[in-house]
C-alpha cells in the first residue's frame, strides 16, 4: 500500500519523518515503488520515500502553504488517478487563519480531484472517486492543522513541546521575549511574525545546545525526543496511523 503526506516546508518534512520513524516504524528508503517517479521541482521542495514492511510512504514538502494545489496537480493527481495511493494526508500550519478558511482551502485542493471529497480536522475520512479507467475506488484522507488548539505554526507546536519541561519553559519564555525585542532592532532580518517565530525556535535551541548552533536543522531536530511529547502526540495521533 502506498501513502502520501503533503506538508508545507522542509522543517515539517524532517520532523514528520523523524516522528513517524520513532512511533510507527517508517524508515528512509532511497527509492519508492518502481512505477512512481515523483521529483521535487525547486530547492524549497523535497520528496522522500519511507518504507514499513511492504508499505511505502511519500513525504513531500510542497514549498509553502500557497503551493499545495499546484504541487498536488503536478505530482499527485495522476498517480491517484492510477490508483497508486490509498491514503493521503495534508499537514498545514494554522498561522492566524480561521479554521473554516483552512478547511475550505484543503477541500479546494482535493476537490479538484473528486466532487465527493470531505475533510474533517484530524480525522481519517473515506472518499470515493473514479480512477482514469472509470473504475470506482476509495482513498482515505486526513487533514492535520498545527497547532491543534491555537494560532501558530509547526514551530509553535515544537516550542510547546519543549515547554512541557518546566526548566525549558522558562528558556522558551525568555527567548520569545528576546526575539520580539530584536524584531524591532533587526527588522531587516526579522520582518514578519513567521520569521520572528523561526528566530524564537532558533534562539531556544542556541541556548539549550550552544555547541550545536552551526549544526544543520535536520540534525538539530533529530537530537530531540519529540516522540515523548504530549503536544506532538496530540497533533500527530491520527497521522501516525497512516
Amino acid at each position: 500500500m502506498n501513502k502520501v503526506i503533503l506538508c508545507e516546508g522542509e522543517t515539517d518534512a524532517i520532523l514528520l519523518s523523524y516522528y513517524l520513524g520513532k512511533v510507527a516504524g517508517w524508515k528512509y528508503n532511497r527509492k519508492g515503488p518502481e512505477n512512481l517517479n515523483i521529483q521535487a521541482d525547486t530547492s524549497n521542495q523535497s520528496v522522500n520515500w519511507y518504507k514499513n514492511n511492504e508499505n511505502f510512504l511519500l513525504i513531500c514538502a510542497v514549498g509553502g502553504k500557497d503551493n499545495f494545489m499546484n504541487f498536488f496537480d503536478k505530482k499527485i493527481r495522476f498517480p491517484l488517478c492510477q490508483g497508486d495511493f490509498e491514503k493521503i494526508a495534508i499537514v498545514t500550519d494554522r498561522d492566524n487563519r480561521e479554521i473554516q478558511f483552512i478547511e475550505a482551502t484543503t477541500k479546494d485542493i482535493l476537490g479538484s480531484f473528486s466532487d465527493e471529497i470531505k475533510v474533517r480536522s484530524n480525522q481519517w475520512i473515506s472518499c470515493p472517486y473514479h480512477d482514469s479507467f472509470g473504475m470506482d475506488r476509495s482513498m482515505s484522507v486526513l487533514w492535520v492543522v498545527i497547532p491543534t488548539e491555537h494560532q501558530g505554526a509547526l514551530e509553535t507546536a515544537m516550542l510547546d513541546a519543549i515547554s512541557e519541561d518546566e526548566y525549558d519553559r522558562n528558556i522558551v519564555i525568555k527567548t520569545g521575549d528576546f526575539a520580539k525585542k530584536m524584531r524591532a532592532e533587526a527588522s531587516k532580518y526579522i520582518s514578519t511574525d513567521r520569521l520572528e517565530l523561526k528566530a524564537h525556535l532558533s534562539l531556544t535551541w542556541a541556548v539549550q545546545s550552544p555547541e550545536k548552533v552551526f549544526t544543520a536543522i535536520d540534525e538539530q531536530i533529530k537530537s530531540v525526543r519529540w516522540e515523548d511529547s504530549e503536544t506532538l502526540n496530540d497533533c500527530f495521533s491520527e497521522l501516525a496511523k497512516i
